[in-house]
């Protein structure tokens, strides 16, 4: 009798898991691009008839030469999931300048006061902010959709005051 419970006791447990599981199926553009799923890679885009339970889980889609996505999705119980990721392709760019004595920013990560710097950046819309001696001279909104080279000119030169 104990045995017959036991065996029932497993064989519902092995049917709620088998239930719980969805269906995961994932695309991207571009295709053939790493999929994690909670730390553990999965395979290359697109996936199919890969299988999720119900809760909170975090994607992470990485391929060289785009910018990494991470997204946390929480799954309700349904038949099936289909999600679609969309990666933004990161390009080679190059800030100069022949001003002198500025502070560059872009989107408030990268700082920088040379005259020359590369960044691979990715595509879409960057806030440039310019400072001298402490002050905000210039901000713009750059658009990056190749590889590109920005020559920063102040829109309006500085005073001997202002150097």
């Amino acid at each position: 009798m104990l045995n017959h419970i036991k065996y029932n006791l497993i064989f519902l447990l092995f049917l709620s898991v088998s239930i719980a599981q969805i269906k995961l199926d994932i695309n991207t553009i571009p295709t053939e691009v790493d999929i994690y799923l909670d730390d553990i890679n999965i395979g290359t885009s697109p996936i199919r008839n890969e299988r999720i339970i119900p809760g909170l889980h975090i994607f992470e889609i990485k391929k060289k030469g785009f910018a990494p996505l991470k997204y946390e999705l929480i799954v309700n119980p349904s038949q099936a999931v289909e999600i679609d990721f969309f990666l933004n392709p990161v390009h080679k760019c190059k800030f100069k300048t022949k001003e002198k004595g500025l502070i560059f920013e872009l989107n408030g990560e990268h700082y920088w006061d040379v005259r020359l710097i590369r960044l691979d950046l990715e595509s879409g819309d960057h806030l440039l902010r310019v400072f001298k001696t402490g002050s905000l001279v210039d901000e713009q909104t750059i658009r990056i959709d190749k590889p590109e080279t920005f020559n920063y000119i102040l829109k309006e030169p500085l005073t001997k005051n202002d150097i």
